[in-house]
């Protein structure tokens, strides 16, 4: 792991989020967790090829997948598939506690077969976003115990990963199985605004630094202003204005930890027109002004 990219989502040409994996070599991220209202990893949409799991244990969060919002308390897991928009946030004032699991499914391709009938029909079957397995459910203990140990036991050992990666896989699978969904005819079909918002999210990315318009924004996803909000909406429960700003923000964050800019200098950088106005929007997302926020980064080193 990238110890100076802990907790940023970076992201590769296609929009799609780069792993900050464990390992280089192995693509899998394992880590005891926390979310609380206005750190800056809460309420960042994001997407990735990896599949993730999230365990609760302790307190409870939220969870949302593709505009759908999940309560997790806990005792839970959710399983969030390959290539789904997702990202958490909290239950105020609880902070949640948890195990995350974020590993490519490319762990599990022993050989051809494998890949066809147990890999592919889960990772492309686009009725399957996400499983909750809620506390009390009968596989919910074993998968949470099997999380546990990822995070425990395994962290470090390649082995001992794929052992187990695979025991949660096949608890996923009967799941799907069990609801009719699971069929080696692999499914393609998408949620068409799912993909138009990945573009327009993408877009952000490549431009936050300028002086974005709405029309711009909407024109990279092909669909006028008012679907463009609506999408947003729906997807990330924000505006594209007030995307723009929070991701603008995550980008403030990011050069406070790793650079001795002056405010003005960053302000420059992530596409405010001041540095005032940078400090009062920073505020209003994550309730520290820049400085008190690189300041706590600092005693945290």
């Amino acid at each position: 792991m990238i110890k100076e990219y802990r907790g940023l989502v970076r992201t590769r040409d296609d929009g799609s989020e780069m792993i900050n994996y464990d390992d280089a070599s192995f693509p899998s991220y394992i880590y005891d967790g926390y979310v609380y209202g206005g750190c800056t990893w809460e309420r960042v949409p994001h997407f990735h090829k990896d599949i993730e799991l999230i365990s609760v244990h302790s307190s409870c969060m939220g969870y949302s997948v593709n505009g759908t919002n999940i309560f997790l308390e806990k005792g839970d897991t959710i399983f969030i598939n390959s290539d789904q928009l997702h990202y958490s946030y909290a239950i105020p004032p609880r902070e949640g506690r948890y195990i995350i699991a974020v590993l490519h499914p490319r762990i599990l391709c022993s050989n051809f077969a494998v890949e066809a009938k147990a890999v592919l029909p889960v990772i492309s079957n686009k009725k399957v976003p996400y499983i909750h397995f809620k506390n009390g459910d009968r596989d919910a203990l074993l998968i949470q115990e099997l999380m546990f140990e990822l995070q425990r036991k395994a962290f470090g050992n390649e082995f001992l990963i794929t052992k187990i990666f695979f025991e949660i896989w096949e608890i996923i699978m009967n799941r799907i199985s069990e609801s009719g969904d699971f069929s080696t005819d692999v499914q393609y079909n998408q949620d068409v605004h799912n993909e138009v918002l990945k573009s327009m999210m993408n877009y952000v990315d490549k431009n936050y630094m300028n002086n974005i318009t709405l029309n711009e924004v909407a024109g990279a996803g092909g669909v006028s202003k008012s679907l463009c909000n609506s999408i947003f909406n729906k997807y990330t429960n924000m505006t594209p204005i007030e995307y723009i700003m929070h991701f603008r923000t995550r980008k403030v964050a990011d050069l406070l930890q790793s650079g001795d800019m002056s405010m003005s200098e960053i302000a420059e950088l992530t596409g405010f027109s001041n540095a005032s106005y940078m400090a009062e929007t920073f505020k209003k997302f994550y309730r520290f002004s820049p400085r008190e926020y690189k300041k706590t980064m600092q005693q945290q080193q």
